[in-house]
């Protein structure tokens, strides 16, 4: 038995449902919108999840706001139910990759940004540290248009250097998460980006549960690119 396995056994991650989010989760909601990006037809194309990191501007995924991006159109709700036109920021060409990442405008800058973590800190040293994700899965179903849901509990596993990316488990993330922000339960602030999901069978198991996460730290890099401004 290695050090690694033996500390996990004698120390097991911390409990998200020690975690009072009775407060937190009603403020966050504030900072995190349904993204409809809209083709050329003025059809809807595609839906997924976003998030304010600075006022006015609003991360998600670059698959996401794909289908969109041709002809700039997407349509956001926030979680009063108040639609804003958005224009492209910014979008790389990666999809389900670290770089899976666009950035999204809107006039409306009192939507408050979310607070985001050094996410660096934790591609080195984490302990299975519980992290849960806020956004519009299967609208209809597990969410609605006006309200969003909260994920199950989940944890980072591992940091993956062959992705630069979060490997998560106990999520279980729906369409319509992808581009959502993960929180750290006891931090309460965002550790990354809902990217994919492993699904199927892998080396001869069936997986379900495990999730790449982005993290938050790209996005800040991308920001900075796109529009000269460091994020805190």
């Amino acid at each position: 038995m290695d050090a690694e396995h033996f500390r996990w056994i004698i120390r097991p991650p911390n409990d998200i449902s020690t975690v009072d989010l009775s407060k937190f989760v009603p403020e966050a909601k504030k900072s995190i919108l349904l993204v409809v990006a809209i083709g050329c037809d003025n059809k809807a194309c595609g839906t997924g999840t976003g998030f304010v990191i600075q006022p006015g501007y609003v991360a998600t995924n670059a698959h996401v706001a794909a289908c969109g991006a041709q002809c700039k159109k997407f349509a956001l709700q926030d979680y009063k139910g108040m639609k804003h036109v958005a224009t492209l920021e910014g979008i790389t060409s990666r999809r389900g990759t670290a770089e899976d990442l666009a950035i999204l405008k809107i006039n409306d800058t009192s939507l408050p940004p979310l607070q985001l973590a050094d996410s660096a800190e934790y591609e080195v040293d984490h302990d299975g540290d519980a992290i849960f994700t806020i956004g519009y899965p299967l609208l209809g179903i597990a969410s609605s248009a006006d309200k969003a849901s909260v994920s199950d509990e989940g944890r980072i596993a591992q940091f993956s250097t062959d992705h630069d990316m979060f490997i998560a488990n106990g999520m279980q993330p729906n369409p319509g998460n992808s581009g959502g922000p993960v929180f750290l339960a006891n931090e309460k602030k965002v550790v990354g980006l809902i990217v994919s999901g492993v699904r199927g069978e892998v080396q001869g198991v069936e997986v379900a549960g495990v999730e790449y996460v982005i993290p938050i730290n790209r996005m800040k890099n991308f920001f900075q690119q796109i529009t000269g401004q460091d994020l805190p």
